[in-house]
């Protein structure tokens, strides 16, 4: 919370330069719309001396950059409809679709990183930045003149661009101009990749083991068993404000005909975020009463009893050697924790605890977990080796880094008219009508299916 103060004083600060620069350079600056043009010669020769240098990597990159850049358009496509079906069956407070600017996650209380306006404008940098070059570089090695570089505004939000010669860019064969508007997602796109190879290497040097982690035990009741939350009845508290809602940092009992469960502060607080869930499905999720909800149990447990633990099956085989009723001490990277086992709700005869754990994925979705996070297995609890507040930090940096690079990647490949997607889409269109009427009417009709999806989208979250 602390960063955040200095964060807000870092957004007014860079409102006044950019400010203070738009006036001191409107001599040299022009205004197309509502968005102010600063042009300029940096770059030029970086980009002239980058598409020379890569000249034999450039040829290759190039069918590759086309081919992905389809795929991402029909799988940003398949994406966009999926998730229609997707609002339907989990719709959400937050709408879904947002725009990309500072503090929204924390807006609508997002399960995700807080995004900072420090962090906006590093990745809006890094990301335009090498989007548009990519676009001058295959430009220049298809012997196409980039006239300039330069930075657009719009208050104080950002945009790069690098200013091919559209006149001899049109004259170009298809393949060439498909490079060029392919090029800026594909060089996104093998950053995402980078960024999130140095993400892995990160959380290798900052963060180590911790012993096994673990969920305490929860389930689902419907709200109409629910006699009261708290010193609330369902009704008025699934009626308070968000903002009532994140000031309550107390457990609250939930009381049914024959059984308490417990909400939770970190339960609580998804609340916002799932309350169209909770309104459809008339269910609310809550902490069974179980041993280690009791005992407050953190961290990564470490020990149970005599016995190590190092990974999940060692769970298993330690409480193998206990009985219900007896009182043992867990120690876990918090600490150690005096908890009574309870009876198995499956076998009676058996200790519970009431814990479930992480376990590993098999098939293509356990090769993707293995590849995203090779270092740490799934049940691996880490924590930091420094300062928490710094990790964190540039750990949340990077994981922005990595997904608004993959996701600028895919939707610049939308078939909409003013997407490279929808440049490559009317290219495509001209290459098999041979008419530019015909290519034309295609990409309204693409760029019209692609907002009636949206908007579909749209009106089914405000529906549910």
């Amino acid at each position: 919370m602390k960063f955040l103060y200095y964060d807000l004083i870092f957004l007014v600060a860079f409102c006044l330069f950019v400010f203070i620069f738009l006036k001191s350079k409107r001599k040299n600056i022009q205004r197309e719309g509502i968005v102010f043009l600063y042009r300029t010669k940096v770059g030029l020769k970086f980009i002239t001396n980058t598409a020379k240098k890569l000249k034999k990597i450039l040829n290759p990159a190039g069918y590759a950059s086309i081919i992905l850049g389809f795929i991402m358009m029909i799988l940003m496509f398949y994406l966009l409809i999926k998730s229609v079906f997707l609002t339907a069956a989990m719709p959400i407070s937050a709408p879904p679709i947002l725009p990309l600017v500072p503090y929204v996650p924390q807006a609508f209380n997002l399960p995700l990183p807080p995004f900072y306006f420090t962090y906006w404008i590093v990745i809006i940098i890094i990301i335009a930045v090498v989007h548009e070059f990519a676009h001058g570089i295959f430009a220049k090695h298809n012997n196409i003149k980039v006239k300039s570089t330069g930075f657009g505004f719009l208050g104080p939000f950002l945009a790069a661009f690098v200013e091919p010669d559209e006149k001899q860019l049109v004259k170009k064969k298809p393949k060439s101009q498909l490079e060029i508007f392919s090029a800026g997602s594909f060089s996104n796109l093998i950053f995402a990749v980078i960024f999130l190879l140095i993400l892995q290497l990160f959380f290798v040097l900052a963060y180590q083991p911790a012993g096994i982690g673990f969920n305490t035990a929860y389930t689902s009741i419907n709200v109409s068993e629910i006699k009261s939350i708290g010193n609330y009845s369902a009704a008025a508290f699934l009626n308070l404000s968000n903002k009532q809602l994140a000031q309550i940092n107390t457990t609250l009992a939930v009381m049914t005909d024959n059984q308490t469960y417990y909400l939770a502060p970190d339960l609580i607080k998804d609340i916002p975020i799932s309350k169209r869930i909770i309104e459809k499905y008339n269910a609310i999720a809550v902490y069974q009463d179980t041993p280690a909800f009791r005992a407050d149990l953190r961290g990564g447990i470490e020990k149970i009893g005599d016995y190590k633990i190092k990974k999940v099956e060692d769970v298993a085989r330690a409480l193998a050697n206990y009985t219900p009723g007896e009182t043992i001490t867990i120690k876990t990277s918090e600490g150690e924790y005096q908890l009574t086992f309870g009876k198995n709700p499956q076998n009676e005869s058996r200790p519970y605890l009431g814990l479930s754990f992480v376990q590993k994925k098999g098939g293509f979705s356990g090769f993707i977990s293995t590849v995203t996070s090779p270092f740490f297995s799934p049940e691996t609890y880490v924590k930091s080796r420094g300062n928490e507040p710094t990790t964190t930090f540039f750990r949340d940096l990077l994981v922005w880094l990595t997904l608004i690079s993959f996701l600028v990647a895919l939707f610049n490949m939308l078939p909409v008219g003013f997407l490279d997607g929808g440049r490559m889409f009317y290219v495509l269109m001209l290459m098999i009508t041979k008419s530019k009427k015909k290519s034309k009417n295609g990409l309204a009709i693409a760029s019209y299916i692609v907002l009636i999806i949206i908007l579909a989208m749209l009106f089914v979250w405000f529906m549910g």
